[in-house]
């Protein structure tokens, strides 16, 4: 009897312990699964916070791409638009990802009775010949509404010992500017030597077939793009390719695979401009600002001066492309400054 007792007694201070365990984690919610907090968040896993922002944020666009984005700024994004915008990057990330994204996000507006006015995509080349089902640092239990898979974050040790206890440092600290400042680069330094010391020189290999796994760069389109975009009429989405200085084309042309990234940009065009609902733009081809190394910390990550120089020329309509030809055409600009940065720079 007093082993039962002793049992009991054991039992009961287990799951009191694991109730007041869940208790914090929904209290402090460092993902922001329940609200949005009013503790500063830490915003340094893309993948276990862009869930909760996009469930429980008030917003009416999005900024959607790769590390590329981290960068931007929704309040010049909501300046230049008319909106009320969040980022959802995700570093190194393919399209895949950005469309598995993009699907929660108009689910949870939906959801809400709510419309996505405007969707930024900042599509990379490089992300659109990644696998049509690469799932890679998709965590499903924090985007489902599975409320039996809440217990995989309610009492995660990683939250309950790192994330909170770093998390509750932030009480006090402003919360004003946290959707231009999350996961912005900090501790980089922008200047043409960082490109450099990221872009060695090396010898030309052998192009790759322009048409080499183009069926990838057509199936991420058609499913993780085009399936969203013919789903919502109502959402204005604007694609653009981002700004990668022309040290990364020159590491893509001295790699062999420049023409297949090229092929890529194009297949955009091809699928996606007679969408009512699409715009365009080519910000890779726009020399004056991928040959300013100075904006740059590595061969391809621009200054947030830059992102927003971005979302000021798609309010004004620069750089839009209006057909594949256009495409092209800045592919063969990115070719010509490619040759002149090679020229100056291989001894």
């Amino acid at each position: 009897m007093q082993k039962k007792r002793w049992t009991r007694i054991v039992l009961g201070a287990l799951l009191l312990s694991l109730a007041a365990c869940a208790a914090l984690t929904y209290a402090v919610d460092p993902f922001e699964q329940y609200r949005e907090s009013a503790i500063l968040p830490l915003y340094d896993q893309e993948s276990y916070n862009n869930p909760g922002i996009a469930k429980n944020y008030d917003y009416d666009a999005v900024i959607l791409g790769t590390s590329m984005v981290e960068m931007s700024n929704p309040s010049v994004i909501d300046a230049c638009f008319g909106v009320s915008s969040v980022k959802l990057p995700m570093r190194g990330s393919h399209t895949a990802q950005m469309g598995w994204q993009l699907e929660h996000v108009l689910a949870a507006k939906e959801k809400r009775g709510e419309t996505l006015r405007l969707a930024i995509l900042a599509v990379d080349a490089y992300s659109l010949m990644g696998p049509v089902d690469d799932k890679e640092e998709i965590i499903d239990y924090l985007w489902n509404d599975e409320p039996l898979d809440d217990v995989n974050y309610l009492l995660n040790r990683d939250v309950l010992l790192v994330k909170i206890p770093k998390m509750l440092r932030n009480i006090g600290k402003s919360t004003q500017t946290k959707r231009d400042d999350m996961y912005k680069w900090t501790d980089v330094t922008f200047a043409a030597q960082s490109v450099y010391d990221t872009a060695p020189v090396s010898e030309q290999k052998e192009m790759t077939d322009p048409e080499y796994r183009i069926e990838r760069s057509t199936g991420n389109i058609s499913e993780h793009l085009l399936r969203h975009i013919t789903a919502h009429p109502e959402t204005t989405f604007m694609i653009y390719m981002p700004p990668y200085s022309v040290g990364y084309w020159y590491l893509m042309t001295r790699g062999g695979i420049s023409e297949q990234q090229f092929r890529s940009r194009a297949r955009v065009c091809e699928l996606l401009l007679g969408c009512p609902n699409v715009e365009i733009y080519d910000f890779s081809s726009r020399v004056e600002w991928i040959t300013d190394l100075d904006e740059y910390f590595d061969y391809s990550h621009h200054s947030s001066d830059v992102s927003d120089r971005i979302m000021h020329a798609m309010a004004a309509g620069e750089n839009r492309v209006t057909s594949v030809e256009e495409m092209w055409t800045g592919s063969e600009r990115i070719r010509r400054a490619v040759e002149e940065f090679a020229a100056w720079y291989e001894p």
